[in-house]
């Protein structure tokens, strides 16, 4: 009190809430290079994931996803928080495939990745891909036009703005015992760029014409 400290005199400035984020909303692609995105993975079902240096050298950042002993068969990781992406998954006719980049222990696992309406789980399209090297990087190609058995084809009317990756899945941490897998670079695989020689016939080009002057072309 101030019988026992005597006087004093305190000057202070500049109160201001604290509690809002300067960090930008997750998109695609996923690099975890950028210092203004907030990468939050948030693990359900006995995975633990975050950001480190990559297990194979050099500077760059990877999600690590720790698949415990204890884990569910459906332990999974979703990419960001509940809240998705920034912009919805951009899937239409002719494209439906993403990538991500997988570093796992074991080959020959699946790896399962599920798109969803964040505003709406009962949204969603699952599809897998198989891992076939051991403790070294390759790029896992997921074809949503492939779904996986038992799961929602996809509707391209739907709104899919969030994801989620499930390592060895189906597989509980009892069995497999556990696991610690490193991904990276998660991409919505897009048309190619035009470029020579321009015949019109590849499907996963973009052929867009820009017409002017009175012209109007179309691919016929």
């Amino acid at each position: 009190d101030g019988a026992t400290a005597g006087a004093k005199t305190y000057y202070w400035d500049d109160v201001a809430f604290g509690g809002g984020s300067t960090l930008t909303k997750i998109n695609l692609p996923v690099t975890f290079e950028g210092t203004t995105v907030d990468y939050t993975l948030t693990d359900f079902g006995g995975n633990g994931s975050s950001v480190v240096t990559d297990p194979a050298g050099g500077s760059n950042k990877v999600a690590k996803t720790i698949k415990s002993s204890t884990a569910e068969g459906w332990a999974g990781t979703t990419i960001g928080n509940n809240g998705g992406f920034a912009t919805k998954i951009p899937f239409a006719t002719g494209l439906t495939k993403m990538t991500a980049k997988v570093y796992s222990p074991d080959s020959g696992i699946q790896v399962r990745l599920k798109v969803e309406d964040a505003a709406n789980d009962k949204i969603t399209c699952e599809t897998e891909a198989t891992t076939t090297v051991a403790n070294a990087w390759e790029t896992l190609t997921f074809d949503f036009s492939s779904p996986a058995a038992m799961t929602a084809a996809m509707d391209f009317a739907n709104t899919y703005d969030k994801a989620s990756i499930f390592f060895n899945f189906n597989v509980n941490g009892a069995t497999a015992g556990e696991k610690t897998y490193h991904w990276d670079d998660v991409r919505f695989v897009g048309k190619d760029k035009i470029a020579l020689p321009i015949t019109f016939e590849l499907t996963n080009t973009d052929y867009t014409m820009t017409d002017f002057g009175g012209n109007a072309s179309s691919i016929v």
